[in-house]
């Protein structure tokens, strides 16, 4: 970026309009000041509550460049300080402003760079909760800086989540999820089947500049609306509503109300019990391996390291009755040698393995084959 640049993210829970002097366009407008011939816009404030959560502003300038946020409530103007500054040497600087509300009043904000003004905020009208609003918040833990020209990686940031107010409703519900069927000719039974709740968020007529936000909003990691987590499978669905719009949008609870798997049989934890696999990394000379009754070998992978190792291994010291000794060459893909041998179908026992003449890697599955 410019080293006098000033960037506003549209992650930001307040929307600026950029004031760049060039012909009228989505960016450069404010909700109240678009006009069409064919359609009718209007003013539209963004709320907030008094004494509520506060708004987490962070503006991305260039290094030299002299930032001045003003708040002008009817026609005053006062300088706002920057909570905290972050530098990134060679690249950027994040300013963040912490804004509280505490009285009932009704505001904007302008973003200056040398006293020329680059952008400036929608009116903002700070309200009592009546229970009306929806309060739409959202976060990403996304280590990159640059997430949607938006620093989540600051402490600020980490503590104060983006929100925006609005009147909407979630009442359209209907059951989602995936179901596994075994059709036996007469007979149907359901393997496996989760549940997921969906709800329909519609909201009011909303500048469509705001409903972009709600969208970029839905691409997020945490998107939450009154404080209960969901995830937004697809875009939302916007209807133009003369110069406003009307954003619609199919909400997924993030975690499933349900589960069955009462028929698959082994599920990912089984398998960890069924499965043992035994491991000597870096192995020269003689070892051994305890083997848990009712398991027996199914696979052994080896990788030869240094030297030229030659490999056995046996149900006793020197034995090779179920490796029998060779050298070990292969190294990208390594040996793989499949079989089935358990010396017993009851009690434990010992793998003993021998490499001599260099090391190598050495892996041995063995699989549980009793109840």
């Amino acid at each position: 970026m410019q080293t006098t640049e000033i960037i506003i993210s549209k992650a930001n829970g307040i929307r600026f309009a950029k004031v760049d002097g060039l012909m009228n366009s989505f960016d450069n407008q404010l909700w109240g000041d678009e006009v069409w011939s064919t359609k009718k816009g209007g003013c539209y404030k963004q709320p907030v509550f008094k004494d509520g959560d506060p708004s987490l502003l962070q503006l991305k300038a260039g290094l030299t460049a002299v930032v001045v946020v003003t708040k002008y409530v009817d026609g005053v103007g006062t300088p706002i300080s920057a909570t905290t500054t972050t530098t990134y040497t060679g690249s950027h600087k994040i300013y963040e402003y912490l804004i509280a509300y505490t009285t009932l009043e009704e505001f904007y904000l302008t973003v200056s760079e040398s006293g020329t003004v680059k952008h400036t905020s929608e009116t903002i009208e700070v309200v009592e909760d009546d229970g009306s609003y929806t309060k739409i918040e959202w976060s990403s833990d996304d280590p990159n800086t640059n997430t949607f020209q938006f620093d989540y990686t600051t402490a600020l940031s980490e503590s104060n989540v983006n929100f925006i107010l609005i009147k909407a409703e979630l009442v359209n519900y209907e059951p989602s999820g995936e179901a596994t069927v075994y059709d036996n000719q007469e007979q149907k039974e359901k393997i496996k089947a989760n549940y997921y709740r969906k709800l329909t968020l519609e909201t009011e007529r909303i500048p469509r500049q705001l409903a972009e936000i709600i969208t970029l909003a839905m691409q997020h990691d945490y998107f939450q609306i009154n404080e209960v987590p969901y995830t937004v499978e697809d875009y939302p669905k916007i209807d133009m509503l003369g110069g406003f719009t009307q954003l619609t949008a199919t909400l997924t609870l993030l975690t499933s109300e349900g589960l069955d798997t009462d028929d698959v049989g082994y599920n990912d934890a089984d398998m960890t019990n069924y499965i043992m696999n035994k491991v000597a990394e870096g192995a020269t000379g003689a070892g051994t391996f305890s083997v848990t009754s009712g398991y027996g070998i199914t696979q052994i992978i080896a990788k030869k390291l240094t030297g030229t190792p030659i490999l056995k291994v046996g149900e006793t010291v020197g034995a090779d009755g179920i490796f029998e000794s060779q050298e070990i060459t292969n190294t990208t893909p390594p040996l793989t040698e499949n079989m089935r041998y358990a010396p017993t179908t009851s009690g434990a026992w010992t793998i003993y393995y021998d490499v001599s003449g260099g090391t190598i890697d050495l892996y041995i599955q063995t699989i549980k084959f009793t109840e």
